[in-house]
This record gives C-alpha cells, sequence and structure tokens, in this order.
C-alpha cells in the first residue's frame, strides 16, 4: 500500500522564500510556540489571498492590494479580537520585510484596527466556589495529592495552562514561595510568588508523589507527571482536562483551566493588591491589560460591602459567613485516565 503524498504548497516560490525567512527569524528571537503558530497562521493566509490575486511577490503588494486583503478578511466570521490578531500579525510581517530590504515601502500604513469593547473575563470564580473546587481531590490518594497540588498553583499565581505543563522541578521554590516561568507569552521569562498553601500543597506533592513516580525515570525534569507508566510528563491537553473535570465535578458549567488566571487576578484587585503588582504576576506588557480587572473586581466589593457594612445592610439582610467558616466540603476522588 503506498503513502499518501504530502501536499506541496501551492504558493510561489518568492513568497514562500519570504514567509519562511519572517518565521525563522522568529524563532532566532526565542518566540513562543503559540506566537510562531499564529503568525504563521496569519501569513499563510495571506498568501492565499495574494494567489487569488494574481500576486507572486512581495515587492508587488500596493496599499491597494492592502486594502482589498482587509476587505476580504472582514468578510469572515472572525470576532473583532481575531481580526486585530491577524493584522497585527501582518503588520509585523511586512515590518520584517521592510527592515531587511525585502521590500521598499511597507504597504500596511491603510490597514485600520477594528474597534473593540472592553473586554472582560465571561467568568470568575466565587471565594465559594474555589473553596469547593480546591478541596474536591482526595488528598488521601497520590493522584488526588497531584491535583490538589496543580489547582493551588493555578489559584495562586495566575499562569497559563501552557505556563504551568512546561514548570520543571528546577523552576519551583517550595522553601522561598517563587515560581520561575521561562519564555512565557511573547518569550519573556518571569518570577512569580507562590502562596504558602500552594508551596505546601506541591512541597507534599514532590515528596510523597513525584519522588515515587519518578525512580523509573531519574532524569525527567518536569513537574507534573501523568500517574499511569512510565509516569511520563503531563500535557496541556491532560492539564486542562484534569482542571475542567473538577469545575465540572463541583457542578460549575462554566470555565476552563484559563479561570483560574481571571480567577486569581479578579481576587487579588478584590483585596486591594497594587494593580502594577499584579500586571508583574501575569505577565502583562501593558498595564491596559491588568486594568480590566478592576472593572470586574468592583462588582466583588459591592456585594461585600453591602453585605458587611453596618450601613449598607438591609433589614433582610444576613451578613455573609467567613469563607473559613462555611465548613469542607467532602473531597472525593476522580479517575481521570491522565
Amino acid at each position: 500500500m503506498s503513502r499518501p503524498r504530502k501536499h506541496k504548497e501551492s504558493f510561489p516560490a518568492a513568497l514562500i522564500h519570504a514567509r519562511d525567512n519572517f518565521l525563522d527569524s522568529l524563532r532566532v528571537q526565542g518566540a513562543a510556540a503559540a506566537t510562531l503558530e499564529s503568525r504563521a497562521a496569519a501569513v499563510n493566509q495571506l498568501l492565499h489571498f495574494l494567489v487569488e490575486a494574481g500576486v507572486a511577490d512581495v515587492r508587488a503588494i500596493t496599499r491597494e492590494t492592502m486594502r482589498a486583503y482587509q476587505t476580504w478578511l472582514q468578510k469572515k466570521p472572525y470576532s473583532p479580537w481575531t481580526l486585530i490578531n491577524r493584522i497585527v500579525s501582518v503588520r509585523v510581517f511586512f515590518a520584517f520585510l521592510e527592515k531587511t530590504d525585502a521590500v521598499l515601502l511597507n504597504p500596511c500604513s491603510v490597514l485600520i484596527m477594528p474597534r473593540t469593547g472592553a473586554r472582560l473575563p465571561r467568568f470568575v470564580l466565587t471565594l465559594k466556589q474555589v473553596q469547593r473546587v480546591l478541596n474536591a481531590p482526595d488528598t488521601q490518594t497520590k493522584l488526588g495529592l497531584r491535583d490538589r497540588a496543580l489547582l493551588e498553583m493555578f489559584y495562586s499565581t495566575g499562569l497559563r495552562c501552557e505556563e504551568m505543563t512546561r514548570l520543571t522541578v528546577h523552576d519551583v521554590d517550595v522553601k522561598n514561595g517563587f515560581a520561575r516561568v521561562i519564555k512565557g507569552k511573547g518569550g519573556k521569562d518571569r518570577v512569580v510568588p507562590m502562596g504558602r498553601k500552594a508551596g505546601d500543597c506541591v512541597a507534599e506533592y514532590l515528596r510523597h508523589v513525584r519522588a515515587e513516580w519518578s525512580k523509573e525515570q531519574r532524569d525527567e525534569r518536569a513537574l507534573w507527571l501523568s500517574w499511569k507508566r512510565p509516569h511520563g510528563p503531563l500535557k496541556k491537553q491532560a492539564v486542562a482536562v484534569i482542571v475542567t473535570g473538577y469545575l465540572r465535578a463541583c457542578g460549575i458549567t462554566q470555565g476552563r483551566a484559563h479561570v483560574w488566571r481571571h480567577t486569581c487576578a479578579t481576587h487579588l484587585v478584590a483585596g486591594g493588591a497594587n494593580i502594577a503588582y499584579v500586571q508583574r504576576l501575569l505577565g502583562h506588557r501593558s498595564l491596559e491589560s491588568t486594568q480590566r480587572y478592576t472593572r470586574v473586581a468592583v462588582p466583588e466589593v459591592k456585594r461585600t460591602h453591602r453585605c458587611s457594612h453596618p450601613r449598607a445592610r438591609s433589614k433582610t439582610t444576613a451578613k455573609a459567613a467567613p469563607v473559613a467558616a462555611r465548613g469542607k466540603v467532602k473531597g472525593h476522588y476522580l479517575a481521570y485516565d491522565l
């Protein structure tokens, strides 16, 4: 039986050469895998448009070509944020071409960025929900100890799912309460603090679970290991399934792994944390990206004020019980095949 032939790109050689040089430059600069994938998708889409328009060389692209490209792009069922991502990627592509003298003039000056409203997190966990989910893993089992440490780390550090997956045992300092993120979003490194509870849970996982699971592969550096032999590192998809599974098991029908990042930031802001500190914790390049959490936290602050302040409570409003006094939810074992 003959092997299927590999699909050959139908782009002209000059366009392929320009694209490959651009992507190679991003790799040399240390761009994250997600960034490379996003830029490649946007440029490939542009090349498809150019082929349809009869343009075979980047030097033949004019401002009129780019106006037509944006009109073509806006007819697709994309959200404003996806359109912005595609336009930004194309702008970066032509900035590279101009810098390397592949084109004389950058034709992207005519591209108009779509207007967007305030992009607020769609869903944030309440303190009660956080407590319920964190108590869900059965810590009498090795799997439960791992999952409890994983959930505590998400809530304490606000890491992205991919950043959490790439952590190694050398990136976590449980004694001093820090975790090191290597090549986060945008290829940047940062150090984030871990709360005492998260540090204790991770330390217990390292001593009683990972130490045993890694006996067969002593060279394995990944922090999070699968419970199945040979106990290889957890992949991003597996971590997402684990986190989502606990949310659903606790009756929370919204949110996935990224909800912990939104929840961590929102609770910090609601608790009075400096917005610049939250920006550094999350690794945001712009303070504007972090300020959206101040708008999310305002309703929570108002609810707390209404329930707690003597002059704000109505006669029928009972005082909210502290989280610590609401009791623990009995943990249960979730046997995910991961």
